[in-house]
């Protein structure tokens, strides 16, 4: 459910949507002794909230909270033109349980933007299809805007570290649901990863 005109963006949960805005610090924790574990989400407190881990080989990342509950799937479509990802609810990879798919609006564009369409929009199929987000990415800054306007729901700025994890720091407006845009950064650091050829979407200087 996404109602942009009441500025409340809720697709994965009410329970994560607050009315204040939140700040989030994103970090990869992939290493050669744990290569399944992608990222953990801590809050200002420096309190780990959530955790992504991988699993089949990469092809899958299963986001979970702090109590290791699994709350969405995310995965790439095969043989997708448009470099798609999906994210479903819980473990499931189902159709019944998609939620929304993050695409490039274009077969061949230039820029690193992406367009996000929830389940109950039709045109997922669809090229032409009006999004309901779009993710707008600038070298180390990340904007996401609600529908085809230009509405900030949240950003993501990007901090590098000298022999250190790079940290995405993670800004949600209120009464955004900040579960779904933290997934909406992983899918993009995924992305990244696959270009790379790697398994973790944050690079690191060092060797953990």
């Amino acid at each position: 459910m996404a109602d942009g005109k009441t500025g409340r963006d809720v697709v994965v949960g009410r329970q994560f949507s607050v009315g204040h805005s939140t700040t989030f610090t994103v970090t990869g924790t992939a290493s050669l002794f744990s290569p399944n574990d992608r990222y953990k989400v801590m809050d200002l407190n420096g309190d780990v909230v959530f955790k992504a881990k991988g699993f089949f080989f990469g092809c899958r990342c299963l986001l979970l909270d702090a109590a290791g509950n699994p709350l969405l799937t995310i995965k790439p479509k095969v043989f997708s033109w448009q470099q798609t990802w999906r994210v479903f609810r819980g473990k499931s990879t189902s159709p019944n349980d998609l939620l929304f798919s993050v695409r490039k609006p274009k077969i061949f564009q230039w820029k690193d933007n992406f367009d996000v369409l929830l389940a109950t929009n039709a045109g997922d199929q669809a090229v032409a299809s009006p999004c309901d987000f779009k993710i707008i990415s600038r070298c180390k800054k990340c904007t996401i805007c609600s529908g085809e306007s230009d509405e900030i729901i949240a950003q993501m700025h990007r901090k590098t570290a000298i022999f250190a994890r790079d940290k995405l720091e993670v800004t949600v407006n209120p009464n955004v649901d900040y579960v779904f845009i933290l997934s909406l950064i992983i899918v993009l650091e995924e992305i990244k990863a696959s270009r790379r050829g790697t398994r973790a979407g944050i690079e690191s200087s060092v060797i953990p």
